[in-house]
């Protein structure tokens, strides 16, 4: 999860980036020539434009999207009730004139995608949301639009699928049901009872107290390996990957990821990519998804972090070892990379305003006070930003297609909490710019 202050174990270098740009004391600069120009060449729109009418934007995002059927909506901050209103406002465009039909949330594999199925009713899916996917995106005022419209699709018997792909199991549903459905299954397929109790025991740790307290390495090799010997069994009875035991074959291998991130520092992006992955090949196969997650996670491009130009980050990403930029994955790139030219990432970025402050609790399933914001941060002159903040306009889209692979400018793309000189047009194809950020209240 990308966000201004919600920090827990980073296996990426954005914690380094975000490091090194925080204490950063930038020059005073003029207006970047690149960063005018694409200013100058945005389209601008109505934030609060009406999906089934608008035209300005619908015509934009045809160029941008062209034939391709993943199409990543992301955002600087998980506070950005902003960035968050809008988004809910293109998930029903997309799915109104391009038919798009399926939403996959940074949020969890398990509680979400399986959750999704048991719902019969509208008036269900609001309190599923609200308590299997992260607050920002389940219970925030900023997202009744987006759950509003999912519930109309829903009542009208159209088509509008909701799962997850977080290897990060927060939702109710996981938390309450992983070893009560795997239990049955275990036994099923002859995995001996002490090897299921050692995955409880280390599933246990994993949510009480994931990053903070890693069990005893004894506990995490049990539960490694009592992993490995129940995806054993159930290869054995030849499992198709869509059906109920391939499903089961997919959850296993996040629960696996999920701790080698938590305790061993391992990638989360590529776990996360993984369980993507799955849903597209096997889970919604020949439908239009889109993804909903953080700017950082769906960059299609690691060197847009790697050759970021300023001084802090760029001689902490220089000690980095080979083996460790080679390592360095988001799940924008993997997919990309998993389902060519199939894959379109827009990233969202504000002008000025409030987003909402959140803490490290937003991302353990605990409330969030949506009152409580602060100021976004204030532009540099020559960031691209502070260029669309001299223009005027309250919501514009631009169109990064014509940006050479040397083509550097300065934005909050990657982060609202800072500000980078970086190639940006590697790893987002657009970015949707609001002036006026506000909180999810």
């Amino acid at each position: 999860m990308g966000g201004q202050v919600i920090l827990t174990r980073r296996e990426t270098s954005f914690g380094l980036l975000a490091a090194g740009l925080g204490s950063l004391t930038l020059p005073s600069r003029g207006q970047d020539a690149l960063a005018a120009r694409l200013a100058r060449d945005a389209i601008p729109f109505d934030a609060a434009f009406d999906p089934a009418e608008e035209r300005t934007l619908a015509d934009a995002l045809a160029r941008i999207i062209g034939d391709r059927d993943i199409v990543m909506l992301g955002e600087s901050s998980h506070g950005d009730g902003a960035s968050i209103r809008l988004r809910g406002r293109l998930v029903e465009l997309l799915h109104r004139r391009f038919g798009f039909d399926v939403l996959a949330f940074e949020a969890d594999f398990w509680s979400v995608t399986r959750g999704w199925g048991d719902i019969s009713q509208p008036e269900q899916i609001r309190p599923f949301a609200q308590t299997n996917i992260y607050d920002f995106w389940g219970r925030a005022p900023a997202v009744d639009g987006l759950w509003a419209y999912v519930e109309t699709v829903f009542r009208a018997g159209g088509r509008l699928d909701v799962c997850g792909f977080d290897c990060r199991l927060k939702g109710a549903s996981a938390r309450s049901g992983v070893v009560d459905v795997l239990r049955p299954v275990a036994t099923a397929v002859g995995l001996p009872d002490d090897a299921f109790e050692a995955f409880v025991r280390g599933y246990a740790a994993l949510q009480s107290a994931e990053f903070d307290a890693p069990p005893e390495p004894a506990v995490q090799e049990a539960y490694f390996a009592a992993l490995a010997r129940f995806v054993s069994l159930l290869r054995r009875d030849d499992a198709a990957p869509g059906d109920a035991s391939g499903q089961i074959l997919a959850e296993l291998a996040s629960l696996d990821a999920w701790a080698r991130f938590a305790w061993l520092g391992h990638s989360r992006d590529e776990a996360m990519a993984a369980n993507l992955g799955w849903l597209i090949r096997h889970r919604h196969p020949g439908r239009k998804i889109i993804v909903w997650a953080h700017n950082n996670h769906i960059l299609k491009d690691t060197s847009v972090y790697l050759d970021v130009r300023d001084k802090g980050p760029a001689a902490q990403i220089a000690a980095m070892s080979d083996a460790q930029k080679t390592a360095l994955a988001y799940v924008g790139g993997v997919t990309s990379r998993a389902f060519p030219d199939r894959v379109c990432a827009i990233a969202t970025t504000l002008g000025r305003g409030h987003v909402s402050a959140l803490s490290h609790k937003a991302l353990d399933g605990s409330e969030i006070d949506f009152g409580v914001t602060r100021p976004v941060p204030a532009q540099e002159a020559d960031s691209l930003e502070a260029a669309l903040l001299d223009r005027g306009s309250g919501a514009a889209v631009i169109d990064f297609k014509g940006l050479a692979r040397g083509d550097f400018f300065r934005s909050r793309l990657l982060d609202l909490s800072f500000s980078a000189e970086a190639p940006y047009g590697r790893g987002y194809d657009a970015a949707i710019y609001l002036r006026d950020g506000v909180g999810l209240a």
